[in-house]
């Protein structure tokens, strides 16, 4: 049983490699180079961005878990407060 479960798993990760290195082909190459080339960002933007996400996981247990929800609140204020000028 775990012999096929292996094996199984190991031919669908051989397909999806597969599929992938297929569809590098056949997508033209300007499209993978805009999607690599981002700008850098600051310490200060990507702890804004990083606060973001954690306000909207807060958002989501608000109405199930509101100490919870106001502890990731006054995390991601502390976070992004930790590198404003």
């Amino acid at each position: 049983m775990f012999t096929l479960t292996l094996h199984r798993h190991v031919q669908r990760r051989r397909f999806a490699d597969h599929l992938w290195a297929t569809l590098r082909k056949l997508t033209p190459s300007f499209w993978w180079a805009s999607r690599r080339a981002q700008p850098a960002r600051t310490p200060a933007e990507l702890a804004s961005l990083q606060a973001l996400a954690v306000r909207e996981l807060a958002r989501s247990h608000a109405k199930t878990d509101p100490g919870f929800a106001a502890d990731l609140y006054a995390a991601a204020a502390r976070h992004e407060g930790r590198w404003e000028d």
